[in-house]
């Protein structure tokens, strides 16, 4: 790997970062491993060191879209992050630029479909067995969010897993539903 390399991995998170703030940092690694520019090592050093030199945030959070099993990374890019990548992307050919701009409209789509679906599951303190499972959607104006109690943590896991692989689709049944009585 050679240091010129190295740096533009590091232009290239800063850009995604920017462009999708708030993106996992699984999604970041599929969008650069996709690119052909990044391959694991690479990415992993490059992101590593933005991290260590505080160009890129993490918070460690549940997100609710069952893209990872418990919590998930979420990035933002910091000031100085900012203030780098406002300093190099004019140096960036239209080549190079034209890849990033496409890759960052295509992370933001993907982001924005993910966080449109989420469910969460969290044990009702008190009882034994009793989960508390919050469903929403927000997809093209339409808002829907309920919280409901359910007995058994394997019934909770196949709800929240319906819900987050068809729950646009269900809140338009339940709507019609709503509408017949």
């Amino acid at each position: 790997m050679s240091e010129s390399t190295i740096s533009d991995g590091k232009i290239h998170i800063l850009y995604l970062v920017r462009s999708a703030p708030g993106v996992s940092y699984q999604m970041l690694m599929d969008a650069c491993l996709r690119s052909l520019y990044l391959d694991f090592f690479t990415f992993s050093q490059c992101y590593s060191e933005l991290i260590a030199g505080n160009l890129l945030d993490r918070s460690i959070t549940e997100t609710g879209t069952g893209e990872v099993i418990g919590t998930n990374e979420t990035l933002t890019i910091t000031k100085g992050g900012l203030a780098i990548l406002e300093d190099v992307e004019s140096t960036l050919n239209l080549q190079t630029l034209g890849y990033l701009k496409k890759a960052a409209a295509e992370l933001k789509e993907t982001l924005d479909e993910k966080n449109s679906v989420k469910a969460f599951i969290s044990p009702v303190e008190g009882t034994e067995n009793n989960y508390e499972l919050t469903l929403e959607t927000h997809r093209e104006g339409k808002d829907f969010r309920c919280t409901f109690t359910i007995e058994g943590e394997e019934k909770a896991k196949k709800i929240q897993s319906t819900w987050l692989y068809g729950g646009d689709g269900l809140t338009q049944k339940f709507v019609d539903e709503l509408l017949k009585m």
